[in-house]
This record gives C-alpha cells, structure tokens and sequence, in this order.
C-alpha cells in the first residue's frame, strides 16, 4: 500500500526542501494533487528554482509545474495592462487607486508574485469618493454584481468594500476598498495611516506601505473565515516577512500592529512561520506583540486550532482533526468580523434564504 503524504511531511518540505529527494512516485502525485487544490502550484515552481530542486522533480509534475508557471505569468502581464487602464480611468475624476493583495505584490515586484494565481484586483480608494468612483467605472463598461436587497444591505453597510464589479469584455473581476477590515467589526483604521504612507512603484503605481502591506495580508488571514487555501496565505505572509526583514527590522511593523490593535495577529504570524518554515521571528518581536510569548491559551490556540486548521483543505491530508479546527476558525471569523447582535440575525437570515433557494431554486430571489 502507497505511503500517505502527512501534514508533517507537508509542512517539512518547506522548512526542509532537500526531503524532496527522498519522495517516491506515489507521494510525488499527492503532493501535486494537493499544491493544485492549494492554488500554489505556480508558487512551488519558484520555490523549488529558488532551492535549486527542479532537476529532482519527476517528468509528469514537471508538466504541471511549468504550465501553471506560465499562467501565472501570464496573469502577470494581465495585472500590469489591466491596472493601467484603471488609472486612467479613474484619472478622468483625479482619483489615484490604491492597489492592494495581488495587483499591489504584482506591482511592487515582492517575492510572493512569483507564481500566484489571483481571481481579482482589488483597489482602495476614499470613502468620500466611492459614489464617484462606483458611477464613473459603470461609465466605462464595467459592471456592478447583481446581488439580492439583503446582500447590498451587507456590502453598503457592514462591508470595507462596494460588491464586485467586473468588465464583460476583458473577464476581470475588481473589488474596490475604503478601508481594509469591515467596519462592522469595530475595528477602524486612521486613513491617515492607510493613505497616508503610501508608496509608488517603479511603474508608478500606488501601493501600501511595506509595513501596512505586511498587516494587510496577516489582517486577511486572521480576520477571515474561509480556510480551505489559507496554506496559500500564510506562504504569502513568510515570503513577505522574509523580504520586508531584508530591508528593515520588524520593529516598525510591530509599532504599527500596537497602534491599530492587531498585536496578536502579528505574534500569530511570526509563531506559525517559525512553526511551519523554520524562522526565528518571534525572538525578534517588540512591543504587544513580545508579551504572548509566554502565553500559554494563544500558544495552544496556534498550535491545535490555527496550525492545522491552515493546512490544504484536501481530503489526501485532512484529518477529522483539522477539519474540526476549520470550523473553529470558520465560526472565529464570523464572530470577530460581526458583534452577536448582527452576527446572529445575519445567519439567521442566510440560512432561511438558503433553505427557501433549496426549495424553490437558486433563482428565486432574482429580480
């Protein structure tokens, strides 16, 4: 019987690249299965031309490995035409977007663009301007999603983004952004700190800051409640770690966590990086971020909820464990992104509308 690929030896190949040589046909096949569920098989070329590995891969991965390379190179050419019609069309109303997630790591060249596959571009712009900016993309051919007067209620008044927008005749989805964790939450982020230390790349695009590019993405990991490729965010956090550290200390980082209160989130990151890929980071932390060194329910929290519930949601590595910690995070997401007093209603009201579609069709709530 074929050995079965474990989370163990998953997480090992990235803290220790050369147990590759000592794989077999069989693991080799699971692995490729779960990267491709993952969306990180772009990002695995790269990874192994990076540790000098792609001469021990075998022929058949080969293929994929380099197919999905050129994808994602191609989405790579994509991000950089797409985002310049962008700016100017949203030039004729003197906006400049701020890009963010993959179009930002696209345009500032960061380590984790490398290989990644992206379904959107996502733009943050002024509350003050969204009316504006909503009316002049509609000008220009692009499209609002259609979506029920429940789930506009959601995006207009809880949501830190307007419904997806897409252009039928160039097949892109974007979201635009005022602010980067719903206001629902409670949580509200200075525009001063979100606009304010921006930075332009060499195309002359905007993007965050190094540090607030950084807390962004722990942000979109931490503050979310769908797991099933978080594998692929917490990558993207190391890689991101790892060429911010090359430049600066993660002190400034830290100060920055401690001001807009995501302290924690910031230990969660660096404890799981040093879990899974072997860095030192949380030795290296200041400020609120230091104190749960020591703490033992956050330590157990990463360990038996967080780290194994952001393993590849495949069922060649699944355990009822992990699937379990899933939850825990999927109903953790939910209560930090909603006070009770929404949370419950708005599932409530999901629910119902789930049962009434099952019943009369999907279509039953379109106009």
């Amino acid at each position: 019987m074929a050995q079965r690929l474990s989370q163990a030896q998953f997480r090992a190949i990235f803290s220790r690249p050369c147990s590759l040589t000592e794989f077999d046909l069989p693991l080799w096949e699971q692995l490729l299965r779960i990267l491709r569920g993952a969306d990180m098989l772009g990002a695995f070329y790269y990874f192994l031309k990076t540790n000098k590995l792609l001469p021990i891969v075998p022929d058949f991965f080969q293929a994929h490995l380099h197919s999905a390379k050129r994808y994602s190179d191609r989405q790579v050419q994509q991000i950089k035409t797409e985002t310049d019609y962008l700016c100017q069309t949203l030039q004729t109303i003197n906006c400049q977007p701020t890009f963010l997630k993959g179009a930002a790591y696209v345009l500032d060249k960061t380590s984790n663009h490398e290989g990644r596959v992206m379904t959107d571009i996502d733009i943050l712009v002024y509350k003050d301007d969204l009316a504006l900016v909503e009316t002049t993309l509609k000008r220009y051919g692009w499209v609002e999603k259609k979506l029920d007067d429940y789930d506009q209620q959601y995006y207009r008044k809880w949501a830190h983004e307007l419904p997806p927008f897409n252009h039928p005749e160039r097949g892109v989805t974007l979201d635009i952004h005022h602010t980067i964790i719903p206001p629902i939450s409670g949580i509200e982020i200075p525009e001063r700190l979100l606009f304010g230390t921006t930075k332009h790349t060499e195309s002359g695009r905007t993007t965050l800051s190094d540090p607030m590019m950084v807390i962004h993405c722990i942000i979109h990991l931490f503050y979310n409640e769908d797991y099933e490729k978080s594998f692929r965010d917490i990558f993207d956090i190391h890689l991101l770690l790892t060429d911010y550290e090359e430049k600066y200390q993660l002190t400034s980082i830290c100060q920055l966590a401690d001001e807009l209160g995501f302290s924690k989130e910031i230990y969660y990151a660096c404890a799981l990086t040093d879990a899974i890929f072997k860095t030192q980071r949380v030795k290296n932390l200041t400020g609120q971020s230091a104190r749960y060194t020591h703490v033992t329910t956050t330590n157990f929290f990463i360990k038996n909820i967080i780290l194994p519930a952001i393993m590849p949601h495949h069922d060649l590595i699944n355990t009822p464990w992990s699937n379990f910690a899933r939850t825990i995070m999927f109903l953790r997401g939910h209560y930090l992104k909603m006070p009770l007093k929404v949370l419950v209603p708005h599932i409530w009201v999901k629910f119902n509308r789930a049962l009434v579609m099952l019943v009369m069709g999907p279509h039953h709530y379109e106009k």
